[in-house]
């Protein structure tokens, strides 16, 4: 069932977050400024079985972004460099995935965006043994900025497996801006 679930609100918070963006444009003709630190804190669920039994079904996610360049016009965008860390521990075992990288969103009081990066994933299973796998990951995220500085953003993080575990899932969480 959630498998149906997260790809309908994934997409419902997209269109709503593009169309809130065009929105604003459209009214202001400029860009809104976005502020130079988020960190970010919430939520996983990640896709696959073998990590919900050693990570557990609800994980710890936390993220920190700095914006490093912004556009206005039309369309206003940020670039920003980002590090988001996943961790969940269950059944003797744990999961823990890391990155960083570079993102690019739009900005808006909805935005979409993506990111690519270098990840790390850690896995120790039931039975004790332990492995870790690094390389290229990355995420795409649709948000909504609540006002007072803090955003709701839906995101899917595409993870490197270790041991057979694949991390990849779905995160919500709660931002703040500094």
């Amino acid at each position: 069932m959630i498998r149906k679930i997260v790809p309908m609100l994934l997409c419902l918070t997209i269109a709503s977050a593009w169309s809130g963006q065009r929105a604003i444009a459209s009214t202001t003709g400029t860009s809104l400024s976005p502020n130079a630190f988020e960190v970010r804190l919430g939520a996983f669920f990640p896709s696959s079985s073998d990590a919900r039994f050693v990570g557990g079904q609800t994980q710890l996610s936390a993220g920190l972004s700095y914006t490093l360049s912004s556009t206005g016009g039309l369309t206003p965008s940020a670039t920003n460099a980002y590090f988001d860390y996943m961790s969940g521990s269950k059944n003797s075992g744990y999961v823990h995935s890391g990155g960083f990288g570079l993102e690019f969103r739009t900005v808006g009081t909805g935005y979409v965006g993506a990111g690519l990066g270098l990840y790390n994933t850690s896995v120790k299973n039931a039975a004790g043994l332990t492995g870790s796998a690094t390389g290229g990951g990355g995420k795409i995220f649709a948000g909504m900025n609540l006002g007072s500085g803090s955003s709701l953003q839906l995101d899917y993080h595409i993870l490197p497996s270790s041991m057979g575990v694949n991390p990849s899932g779905v995160g919500l969480s709660i931002g703040f801006h500094l």
